[in-house]
């Protein structure tokens, strides 16, 4: 499926959050950081729908995302359990 050509699916845009309590919430707003556009232009808050002619899809980004997170959630496993099994033993041992 082909990607509708949108701010928010460009591989320069990035989004802007706020933090309400204890998550952030995507404000549909955001900037791009695309050198070969203007700074002036870059720099201003962007709605998620807009679009230009610099629009390269971000499907490729989203799925190095995914790679590094599922790289991150089995180190953070392997690193529990090494903890785990260091309270394990230290019980044991009292």
């Amino acid at each position: 499926m082909e990607q509708e050509k949108k701010c928010e699916n460009c591989k320069y845009f990035m989004m802007h959050y706020v933090k309400s309590k204890t998550i952030f919430m995507a404000i549909k707003q955001g900037h791009c950081t695309n050198g070969e556009i203007h700074w002036n232009i870059r720099k201003h808050n962007m709605p998620c729908n807009n679009v230009c002619e610099k629009w390269e899809s971000n499907e490729k980004k989203k799925k190095e995302r995914k790679e590094t997170i599922k790289a991150v959630l089995i180190n953070m496993r392997t690193t529990l359990s090494h903890i785990e099994q260091i309270l394990k033993d230290d019980l044991n041992t009292d």
